[in-house]
Formats: C-alpha cells, sequence, structure tokens
C-alpha cells in the first residue's frame, strides 16, 4: 500500500470538510490524522512490522517536504506515532504531491461552467435552478446535489440542461436526445439521467409521478407516444386532410407532430377515451355508433397527448358527451384526474364505481399494504372526490379491478355498447 498517498488524501479530504476550508474557523483547530486502532489497524498489527516500517517511512517523507508535523506518543519517539498534522501553510504542495486538483479551484471552475451555461438559457426553472447552484458554491462551498461534482460528469449534465432549454416544449425520445445534444445514443444514461430526473422532481407536486413521467413531463420519452383513435374525425397534417371514419379498426397520431395537426368536422355526440388497449380493440370489433370517437390512451397521458387532446377538446361540441374508461385502481384515478385537469374538464368516469368493482368481485385483485396506502392519500385528496366512494369500498373489500375485466362478460359488453348507440 501507499501510506504516503493514504496518509496525504485522507488529511487533505480532513482538509476540505474543515473551518479552514470554509474560511470559518475562529480556532487554531489542527486538520490533524490520529493514529489508532480504528483510523489504522496495520500499524498496530504486530505481525506486520513492514508496514509499520513503511508509515513510519511515508510520514518521514512528508515531514521533510514540510507537509505535515508527526507527534510521537511520549517515550515512544521513533516507535509509536500519536497524530500528524497537516501544515496548512504548504496546502499547494500537498495537492501537488497528491497529484490532486484543490478543492478551492474545483468550485471556481464549476461556478464558471454554471454560469457560461446560464447566460445562454432563457428557461426560468432552469435559471432558477443554475442561479441556486451557484449561490451555494459561493456560500457552502459546495456544490448542491444532484449536480456532478467532477468537471466531466458536470460538463456532461450542464448540456443536458441546455438541451432542455433548446428543445423548448417538443417532445424527444431519449436515444434522440442523447444524440442531439450529447453527441451519443447512450450518454443519456445512468447518472446523468438519475440527476435530471432528481432534479425535476422538485418542480412536480405530484410525488407519485415515475422517472419515466418525470422525463416525459420535460419533454423526453422513452418511445415516441401515439394516441389510437378510431371513429368520424378529419384530422389535417401541414394542411392535407385526411378522414379517419373509414378506418374502421381507427388510426395511429404520433404526438412529435403536434405543431403539425389540427383537428376538424367534429360532429359527434361521444368521446370515450380507454386506457387498456385490448378494451379498444374489443370494442372497435364489435362496433360502436358512427357519432363516437375511440381513444386509446395507453397509460399515463403525458404532455404530448394531453396537448393533443386539449387541442381535440377544442374542437367538440357543448353536447358531447366525454368519457373515460379505465381501471378502478390508484392509476385509472390518477390518469383520469390529470385528464380533467389538462384536457377536458367535463370528462366523467365510466365503470369505474363502486357498484361495477362489486359486480365484478369474483374477477378482482387484492391490495398490497403499501398500494392500500397510496389509496388512502387519494381518499384525503379533494381532486379525487367523485372517487371518494370507490376507494373506501376498495380499502373495506382489499379489492382492486381492471377493466379487462369486463371484456370477460357478454352482458357488459352489451351493455357498453348499447350506451353508444344510436
Amino acid at each position: 500500500m501507499d501510506y504516503c498517498s493514504f496518509l496525504l488524501n485522507t488529511l487533505l479530504d480532513k482538509y476540505e470538510t474543515s473551518a479552514h476550508f470554509f474560511e470559518t474557523s475562529r480556532v487554531n483547530r489542527r486538520v490533524a490524522f490520529p493514529f489508532n486502532r480504528s483510523t489504522i489497524p496495520v500499524y498496530f498489527a504486530g505481525d506486520q512490522p513492514q508496514d509499520k516500517h513503511a508509515i513510519h517511512q511515508a510520514v518521514l517523507e512528508l515531514q521533510t517536504a514540510g507537509i505535515l508535523q508527526a507527534e510521537w506518543q511520549r517515550g515512544e519517539k521513533g516507535n509509536l506515532l500519536k497524530r500528524t498534522t497537516l501544515n496548512l501553510q504548504h496546502i499547494a504542495a500537498a495537492y501537488r504531491m497528491a497529484g490532486r486538483t484543490p478543492k478551492a479551484d474545483q468550485l471556481a471552475e464549476q461556478l464558471f461552467l454554471l454560469s457560461s451555461t446560464a447566460s445562454k438559457i432563457q428557461t426560468p426553472w432552469i435559471l432558477e435552478t443554475l442561479a441556486s447552484a451557484q449561490n451555494s458554491i459561493r456560500v457552502s462551498r459546495t456544490i448542491p446535489a444532484p449536480f456532478p461534482n467532477t468537471t466531466e460528469q458536470l460538463e456532461l449534465f450542464l448540456k443536458v440542461l441546455s438541451g432542455l432549454d433548446d428543445k423548448k416544449e417538443g417532445e424527444l425520445s431519449e436515444r434522440i436526445f442523447s444524440i442531439y445534444y450529447l453527441g451519443h445514443s447512450k450518454l443519456f444514461t445512468g447518472k446523468t439521467r438519475s440527476a435530471l430526473i432528481t432534479l425535476a422532481r422538485r418542480r412536480f407536486s405530484d410525488p407519485d409521478l415515475s422517472d419515466e413521467d418525470i422525463l416525459a413531463e420535460l419533454g423526453i420519452v422513452k418511445t415516441s407516444t401515439e394516441l389510437l383513435i378510431a371513429g368520424p374525425l378529419t384530422i389535417t397534417i401541414d394542411g392535407i386532410a385526411t378522414d379517419l371514419t373509414p378506418l374502421t379498426f381507427g388510426a395511429v397520431i404520433d404526438t412529435s407532430q403536434i405543431s403539425r395537426i389540427c383537428f376538424a368536422n367534429l360532429h359527434v355526440d361521444t368521446i370515450l377515451l380507454i386506457e387498456n388497449k385490448t378494451n379498444f380493440h374489443e370494442l372497435v370489433r364489435k362496433g360502436l355508433s358512427k357519432h363516437i370517437i375511440l381513444i386509446y390512451l395507453g397509460g399515463f397521458p403525458g404532455p404530448g397527448k394531453r396537448q393533443l387532446l386539449a387541442a381535440l377538446n377544442q374542437q367538440t361540441r357543448a353536447t358531447t358527451q366525454i368519457y373515460h374508461w379505465g381501471d378502478i385502481d390508484w392509476g385509472g384515478f390518477r390518469i383520469h384526474r390529470i385528464l380533467k385537469e389538462t384536457a377536458f374538464p367535463n370528462i366523467r368516469p365510466l365503470f369505474m364505481d363502486e357498484a361495477t368493482l362489486l359486480s365484478y368481485r369474483h374477477m378482482t385483485d387484492t391490495l398490497h399494504p403499501s398500494y392500500a396506502k397510496r389509496l388512502e392519500k387519494l381518499s384525503q385528496d379533494t381532486r379525487y372526490n367523485e372517487f371518494h366512494p370507490v376507494i373506501q369500498t376498495m380499502l373495506a373489500y382489499n379489492l382492486r379491478l381492471e377493466q379487462e375485466a369486463l371484456l370477460a362478460d357478454e352482458q357488459a359488453i352489451f351493455l357498453i355498447r348499447s350506451l353508444f348507440q344510436c
């Protein structure tokens, strides 16, 4: 073992967390490394005299260089060390001998990188984040988490933030984002991706958003997100109109085309949004009214889907009935709330009540204790008032129900179709 490097780096680590480094020291407290069986057990192992000798040689070398001072146990000079103390007058020499960049220089470089990036940013929350990080360096002499503390990783992370600012409200897949702004499809992974998620999570009030949901809110998606739509609807893309009515089983609209799409001729009585693809296909296969638009959501609607749905809602008539049919579970309730807040203010839940839950009790799943706690939180949240009765039933009977369960019941399918027939 290189005991010279060990002692030197241990003392420098202590220095970088000491009041001397932060320039707040009011007493002449030393930066020291005590020798005891906890800090350096090999030194006290009687069967390893070669290590003890190597340690003494390392201390002598560092002492000769003026980097540290050695203090021996009383009456044991040259035999048993008590502590070594860093010479604060020769800090620069200590860093040079250790082959490491002084932390003060690292912080100055980090401050420069943050400032340079901020000068080109326009997005308010990113600017606020960069300003906060700069202030932390100036006041506490440390870069705050989740910003990386190495120059290479920090530069990479700042490129990510610059990329978010550059793409504005656009939506990109993770790999395309990585290629555009980091130069390689696989650089937006690991710690860089996690750091962005941690940073962005502070912006959103919903603590239950998944990592993928957080990135989607920023316009970075695993893959392109799509809406599957069937019914009497005309869309125009770059001014070219396409009638979707003849497409019995629907058409896919990619959310990356948001800025190019307009909806027209939306003269329908009902819009039904469905959470599960199987249910969507089953309904279009069975046949519905010619006055209904059926939309497959595909789970939690990210910003791209919400923007498309909001644009669709602007074309609806005041008399149009809008429904969401999702699972009777925590996720289904959250999806409904998001749709109501961001796209369809008048949307109503369909088959997401206590009567449906109990009617198909034989096809339900039980609740895990941690899942039940999440439901309990919703039962206290006024944003979910319309679901409070069914949530209480779920908790009372320890049940949850996926919407596919109704597909196994021909009577249920008949009921669904009859609701939306002319």
